[in-house]
């Protein structure tokens, strides 16, 4: 499943796969420029939840 993820993150440009030749085989991912470009949406996003399910749980207790 995290493989599949991966692939289309590279896919879409958002994560880049540095692999290197060695012994043991050595992969690195990092974000692109574009991935980067998301943090501040993520960031939001999570924060936008946190307040949410809290009020959520508030609501099914009444």
């Amino acid at each position: 499943m995290l493989t599949n993820c991966l692939k289309d993150l590279i896919h879409y440009g958002i994560v880049h796969r540095e692999q290197y030749n060695e012994v043991p085989p050595r992969v690195e991912y990092s974000l692109t420029e574009s991935g980067k470009e998301l943090v501040p949406l993520i960031e939001s996003m999570v924060i936008w939840g946190q307040k949410n399910m809290t009020a959520g749980v508030k609501q099914q207790d009444i």
